[in-house]
């Protein structure tokens, strides 16, 4: 009987590829930095940054008595294709679904053309040339979907959409697979299917430099 049991399982996984989700295992990496020190970054992130500049802050702020990560870039510059990014150092995931809240800080009035044009998540990361992301931009109204590749940025999808700034919002995307499912704040906003990078990578936060943004509660919910 038992073996008969075991038989119908097998039979259902291999030739039904639905049922798998059922046997599927996951785990849950949530991040946030109620327990770090200020005015640092903490100890399992890794920073780096994408082209030739100089250094931004990734640094432990309280907000409000909330503590968050917050990027610090220089309002005053724009370099083109330069990208901070900050990643979990031991994080590692191929088919997960990653989120993340992010504030995107007014840019101060008194410093001309400054603007918040762009935050988001990295994922699939193999090093600071290579990886996807999902990117909010208050600035140009979308969010939108990029793979980097030798250090250069291609659009793969997005969606325009009103970016309140001043205000926490949510980042989400799901990864199975090549297909790629973009939320925010909670509603699904497009789909997309690349293959480019097709290996399990680290994961982790993106920002232009030339802005300030506050994110908090990073979430990895990663099938095994």
């Amino acid at each position: 009987m038992v073996n008969k049991i075991l038989l119908i399982v097998l039979s259902l996984i291999f030739f039904y590829p639905g049922f798998k989700t059922i046997a599927q295992k996951k785990s849950l990496q949530d991040f946030d930095f109620e327990e770090s020190k200020e005015n640092s970054l903490p100890d399992y992130f890794q920073e780096g940054i994408t082209g030739v500049w100089k250094k931004t802050q990734w640094l432990v702020k309280n907000i409000n008595g909330n503590k968050v990560l917050a990027h610090i870039g220089f309002w005053e510059d724009d370099p083109d294709g330069v990208f901070p990014v900050c990643w979990i150092k031991d994080g590692k995931a191929r088919d997960f679904t990653l989120s993340v809240k992010l504030y995107p800080v007014h840019p101060p009035v008194e410093i001309k053309h400054a603007v918040h044009d762009g935050a988001g998540i990295i994922f699939r990361f193999k090093n600071t040339n290579n990886y996807y992301l999902l990117r909010s931009v208050p600035l140009e109204t979308r969010v939108r979907l990029y793979k980097v590749v030798n250090g250069k940025r291609k659009l793969l999808s997005g969606k325009n959409l009103e970016i309140e700034l001043d205000k926490w919002h949510e980042l989400k995307i799901k990864i199975i697979g090549q297909y790629f499912t973009a939320y925010f704040n909670g509603e699904e906003l497009f789909k997309f299917a690349d293959s480019t990078f097709s290996e399990a990578g680290a994961f982790g936060l993106w920002c232009k430099p030339n802005n300030v943004t506050y994110f908090d509660d990073l979430s990895a919910e990663i099938i095994n």
